[in-house]
């Protein structure tokens, strides 16, 4: 710096905090103990003394090892002399507000402290430092992430370029919240709702069916050595293996068949039952959450976007451990106003010039990817069709918030009548919409309390539309297996038909990319297109030679009538049997007369192949399985999934017909290749380009609570919970 007044600070900020990192005694290996990570060497991970002494000892250190490499790499990240995040790059912004008299000494030791905690018990007041550093420096956007070093991850509110760096889902729910809301913990077995055995935080053992045996193995991590004596399993928060086969025991019986049996009963410690209970979760809710492949995601899976609020999939998480995933407008229609909230939110979080399927409502207000205002008059029928025109939405971090608030007004309103856990679940649910208020700034209620703030009573929730959404029709994607719908603008096809007639028309190519995205499949190969009859008699006259004057293909009467064309020559000319014609004359003869008869039928209207019509009205296309898997490296089941999906497309009308391999469908259709017949006429029904899944979401939630409706009855539920 020109003064010296912060010059070398922030190195030596890196450099204390790298050192604190380090070693066994380091915060970072301290971390490490927390999540169930421990040396060999270190004697309390929970392993026996001739496991330990199995291990090599250049082997028996390995997690500290890491940690301090770990710690070098931080600090070669933040310091180093070239590319350094802080120092030199941070430390030059500093030095010129240093020059600008807009910071202080003690504004900066702000990022010593703060760097000191990130590797050693990082205070909340800390982390807030940083946030508020980085503010300053970029002009008040306090995690954007051209400045924001990555060892700040664990900042709330992960900036969105750093989360799109992750898959999705790495950052899960706080699993903390839903424990902590269990109202059974008990280390041994007691009685499940159903009779069956549980242990911990509600974990029943017959959880799994059948394949109870490796569900447990994943929710209690058995502690063990691999094939190289290191570790594995939870050595700090495991159950031992004698434990587990008294678990799994007991699994498939009733808890009065066991309750008396001394020697079948196990005794969790606190860490175990938090950490099973974490595991569990994590398998049974984010597992189904984060799935493509299960329909939950079709409603929740945009919680596991990294960016969304750790408030709000934490939220959302636990009502769904105690309420379930499915949107069934005739048990829980405020299910689907929930997800329709979350999903708006995270839309306007992330932005997307790609389309939605967002659904307008009466009165509420939506931005375009354009930035423009629209307001869904009262009496506009659109506001109950979907918005499929929509090509986008921007950032909005307002209408964002927005929708939050209204998923946690929902939260907070949701009642549970007679119900005997009514008082356990309220309280639930006024916690859960508590987290998403203090998100979004807003002030939290205290279950119980008759009075609340005035930002949470009805006349608030008025203002911000919660009236206007619990008086509308909500359109959700069905509980199926369908998945949703993909971007088709990346699927590749390649067409290795010869140009001219064999070009692919638009709607053939929409329709070929719709069939991908439900097949989960990048492109395909196209192999034929049309056929003409000289193309035609030539392909027949090369299927016979290849066969030695045999038939591979189980033609139609046309077909075998140019086919026995083909053995007229061959047999005038091998001696009255069928074989390959070899004589250049003879195959010349015969490829004209199969030609002769592919002329005659086209003549009569009736062409030989289905890839001889009028292209103008149905136009053939054969997706070469063969070909596909050597340019796209695909497999059997790659290509048994295109199969299903062709399959799916002709039974929902977009093709005339479908013939496929009888070896990746079990189907009676005999074709080497996916034949697929579209039809080119625009009045026909055809796919809309979006890809795979339901076109238009076939479920709609309205509500039937009268209380919800009524802004008059809002805040009795507050009233109402003093009874409880």
């Amino acid at each position: 710096m020109n003064n010296g007044h912060f010059a070398g600070k922030i190195k030596r900020f890196v450099d204390d905090a790298v050192g604190k990192a380090q070693g066994t005694e380091g915060s970072l290996y301290k971390i490490m103990n927390s999540h169930g990570f421990y040396d060999v060497a270190d004697e309390n991970n929970g392993l026996a003394d001739w496991q330990r002494a199995s291990v090599p000892e250049y082997n028996q250190h390995r997690i500290s090892d890491l940690c301090d490499a770990i710690a070098e790499m931080i600090g070669d990240m933040l310091s180093n002399d070239e590319y350094g995040i802080l120092y030199p790059k941070l430390d030059g912004i500093v030095g010129k507000l240093d020059l600008n008299a807009t910071k202080n000494a003690s504004q900066l030791d702000v990022v010593g402290g703060v760097l000191g905690g990130l590797t050693g018990g990082a205070s909340e007041t800390a982390r807030q430092g940083m946030g508020n550093l980085t503010a300053i420096l970029m002009g008040g956007f306090a995690y954007d992430p051209d400045i924001l070093p990555p060892i700040a991850l664990n900042l709330p509110g992960l900036p969105l370029d750093f989360a799109n760096a992750y898959q999705a889902g790495s950052f899960p729910a706080d699993w903390t919240f839903l424990y902590d809301h269990e109202t059974v913990k008990s280390p041994t077995y007691y009685a499940a709702d159903d009779g069956s055995v549980a242990i911990g935080a509600g974990i029943k053992l017959n959880t799994g069916g059948n394949m109870r045996q490796r569900v447990m193995k994943l929710i209690f991590s058995v502690p063990d050595v691999d094939e190289n004596g290191l570790p594995k399993g939870d050595a700090y928060g495991g159950v031992s293996v004698e434990d587990f086969n008294k678990m799994y025991e007991v699994s498939d019986k009733q808890y009065d068949e066991i309750k008396d049996n001394d020697d079948l009963k196990v005794k969790l410690d606190d860490v175990q039952m938090q950490l099973s209970f974490f595991r569990m979760v994590q398998l049974m809710v984010w597992g189904a959450i984060k799935n493509p492949d299960n329909w939950a995601y079709l409603h929740w899976g945009c919680l596991t976007h990294n960016a969304c609020p750790t408030a709000v999939k934490t939220a959302v998480c636990s009502f769904l451990y105690t309420n379930g995933f499915a949107v069934d407008p005739n048990v829980s229609p405020s299910t689907g106003f929930l997800s329709y909230c979350v999903n708006v939110g995270m839309a306007y979080l992330t932005g997307t010039d790609r389309p939605q399927y967002l659904f307008l409502l009466p009165g509420m207000s939506f931005k375009n990817d354009k930035g423009e205002v629209y307001k869904v008059a009262e009496d506009d029928e659109r506001a109950y069709k979907a918005n499929t025109e929509n090509s986008g939405v921007p950032v909005d971090k307002d209408l964002a918030n927005l929708h939050f608030t209204l998923a946690a007004d929902i939260l907070s309103h949701l009642t549970y009548g007679s119900n005997p856990n009514a008082k356990e679940l309220r309280q639930r649910r006024v916690d859960e919409a508590n987290l998403i208020y203090n998100y979004v700034g807003l002030p939290t209620m205290k279950f119980g309390d008759a009075i609340i703030p005035n930002e949470l009573n009805a006349n608030a929730m008025d203002k911000r539309g919660f009236g206007k959404l619990m008086n509308a029709k909500i359109k959700v994607f069905p509980n199926s297996n369908s998945t949703l719908p993909l971007d088709t603008k990346n699927c590749k096809i390649v067409n290795w038909a010869e140009k001219g007639a064999n070009e692919l028309s638009d709607i053939t190519i929409t329709t070929i990319r719709y069939i991908l995205a439900k097949a989960k499949l990048p492109g395909i190969v196209v192999t034929s297109v049309y056929r003409s009859p000289e193309t035609q008699a030539n392909t027949m006259f090369a299927n016979r030679q290849k066969e030695n004057g045999g038939i591979s293909v189980n033609y139609g009467p046309r077909g075998r009538e140019v086919d026995q064309a083909y053995t007229d020559v061959s047999e005038r000319v091998n001696g009255g049997k069928c074989y390959r014609i070899d004589d250049p004359a003879a195959q010349k003869e015969a490829k004209q007369k199969m030609t002769d008869v592919c002329y005659r039928f086209l003549n009569e209207g009736t062409p030989v192949s289905n890839h001889g019509y009028d292209q103008s009205k149905v136009q053939a296309v054969d997706l070469g399985p063969s070909s596909s898997k050597q340019y796209f490296k695909y497999s059997d089941q790659d290509m048994m999934r295109m199969h299903v999906a062709c399959w799916d497309a002709y039974q929902e009308g977009y093709l005339r017909c479908y013939l496929g391999p009888k070896e990746y469908g079990g189907q009676k259709i005999k074709d080497p290749a996916f034949h697929i017949e579209v039809w080119q006429d625009p009045n026909k029904k055809h796919p809309t380009g979006e890809g795979g899944g339901a076109t238009m979401p076939s479920v709609v939630c309205q509500n039937d609570d009268a209380n919800l409706k009524n802004k008059n009855t809002w805040d009795m539920v507050y009233v109402s919970d003093q009874t409880l």
